[in-house]
């Protein structure tokens, strides 16, 4: 655990002096959910503390530490008030001028369980149609739990004001494509959320596809949470 502070800290120190030395755009984040999902799967479903920062502006690329900070222990599966998860990522958007085009890179640290780390490469592909933008992100494991792994999700979402309030709409469907076991659409998600400054509000409900690719919890898998709520709050430093 002391590791990963000094390791946090460091990182946290390097992103501030390239934001203070290149004139780079940072941002604070924090989110309070009801619940940890990640890719479908429940990996927390008490309340967590999620915390981010990230600096962008730099000719393109942008970095970033995020994490999640377990408030609940999950009847004993996590340990309590202690960081359940620490990623590390880049990305690079490239110069193309008829989509939005990116590569990225993410390492998936794990501080409290003491477990290998995961880690990806990513494409991220968008285009905005009217008001809808549409994505496909792409993933490919390789090392730890997800090597040879081929994840995607395909997503539309608008966003529109009511009065001066920001208003958003989104869903997404994942399909995954592991090195063992079944292939095929795992989950979807449906959301919607809030806005206002530098504050927002927004609930997903998360729907299994299939039990084979996303197994159930009654199963032994990790497919227990179906909504989470979520407070947000960021702010550029």
């Amino acid at each position: 655990m002391k590791t990963m502070k000094v390791l946090s800290g460091l990182v946290a120190v390097v992103m501030m002096a390239a934001s203070a030395v290149y004139g780079a755009d940072a941002s604070l984040s924090l989110d309070v959910a009801s619940a940890y999902v990640f890719r479908g799967t429940t990996f927390n479903d008490g309340l967590n503390l999620q915390p981010g920062m990230e600096v962008g502006g730099l000719g393109g690329l942008s970095v970033g530490v995020w994490g999640v900070l377990d408030l609940d222990d999950y009847d004993g599966a996590v340990v309590e008030n202690q960081f359940e998860e620490v990623d590390l990522y880049a990305s690079y958007a490239l110069p193309v001028e008829i989509l939005d085009l990116s590569v990225g890179y993410t390492e998936y640290l794990y501080p409290s369980a003491g477990g290998d780390a995961d880690r990806e490469v990513g494409l991220s592909i968008g285009k905005s149609v009217g008001p809808v933008a549409l994505a496909a992100d792409l993933y490919y494991g390789l090392d730890g739990a997800i090597e040879k792994q081929f994840y995607s999700e395909l997503s539309a979402g608008t966003e529109f004001d009511i009065g001066c309030i920001g208003a958003e709409l989104g869903a997404m469907v994942a399909f995954v494509d592991p090195d063992e076991g079944e292939s095929g659409f795992s989950h979807f998600s449906l959301s919607a959320g809030l806005g206002y400054g530098a504050f927002g509000a927004s609930v997903a409900y998360i729907g299994q596809i299939d039990d084979d690719v996303l197994v159930d919890v009654e199963d032994g898998g990790g497919y227990d949470v179906e909504v989470v709520g979520m407070l947000s709050a960021a702010v550029d430093i």
